[in-house]
């Protein structure tokens, strides 16, 4: 997105300059220099990455309790051929939620607590075989006991994700809610849940930085600019939306099951989550 901007700007710029509309052109092609050397330096990343993620933890900041549901959104599916045959996975990004849930999963089963794992998003790229059902999949497959593993196979968006966790969840009606997701998506999925009357603990499953990392690159750089931006329209989209009428309406808060004296709440459980770019 962000190289297609910086290519626009030279190519109207260099039009202009050629019809004679100079100050027009010099603008067009300074701008086109700046945003380039803001990003490929990794000043507009780290400082659009920076106001994303640096509100999050990797660790769930208050007790693990009994009947509590962790939320994984889907993050895309493809189709890669592993020796001549289709297959299809899960995109990079959406290792994170899952290596949390099986970390998390197994912090209920060691203390006897009962927790659900809701897996959200349809078959958005048309693979045959939905986002939920392809975390359902990895979720089994790393001990998680299929019983405890509710899909949402209808989403087809971040929007859809929210409304149809929340329905499941007043469905189940658990004790507390823990959102699983990459930092710099964290900020727009729970405005979203917020908007269905869900207010989950974030756990940041992963982090994505510029220059703070042996792999730096112009490459890198874009990247991350690129998904910043994306997250942060979501937000000012959402709320134009809201300003002009046009989302659904807001609605109530999600009852949660009430404690019971019965039923001691463990100690807090520190999870070590692996950054998504070293």
């Amino acid at each position: 997105m962000t190289l297609n901007i910086i290519i626009a700007f030279v190519i109207i710029g260099l039009l202009s300059l050629k019809f004679k509309r100079r100050k027009t052109g010099f603008l067009l092609l300074g701008l086109g220099v700046v945003l380039y050397g803001a990003i490929v330096s990794a000043i507009l990343p780290d400082y659009l990455m920076s106001r994303l993620q640096s509100s999050y933890s990797s660790q769930l900041q208050t007790q693990l309790e009994d009947n509590t549901a962790f939320v994984v959104f889907g993050m895309g599916t493809q189709t890669v051929n592993v020796q001549g045959q289709n297959v299809v996975e899960l995109l990079a990004f959406s290792y994170g939620p899952i290596l949390t849930a099986v970390a998390m999963n197994r912090q209920c089963v060691e203390k006897s607590l009962s927790c659900k794992f809701i897996a959200s998003g349809g078959d958005v790229a048309g693979t045959g075989i939905s986002e939920a059902a392809s975390i359902a999949k990895q979720l089994e497959n790393a001990g998680v006991d299929r019983t405890s593993i509710l899909l949402d196979e209808k989403s087809r968006n971040s929007w859809q994700n929210a409304r149809n966790t929340a329905e499941i969840l007043r469905e189940i009606r658990p004790r507390k809610v823990v959102l699983l997701q990459a930092a710099p998506m964290m900020k727009r999925d729970l405005l979203y849940l917020a908007h269905f009357g869900v207010k989950p603990e974030p756990v940041a499953v992963g982090y994505l930085t510029g220059s703070q990392t042996n792999m730096s690159s112009a490459g890198l750089y874009f990247l991350a600019t690129d998904l910043a931006l994306h997250e942060e329209i979501g937000v000012w989209r959402y709320t134009l939306y809201n300003f002009m009428g046009w989302n659904e309406p807001k609605q109530q808060p999600l009852e949660l099951e009430q404690a019971t004296s019965s039923q001691p709440a463990a100690g807090t459980v520190p999870v070590a989550v692996p950054e998504l770019v070293q």
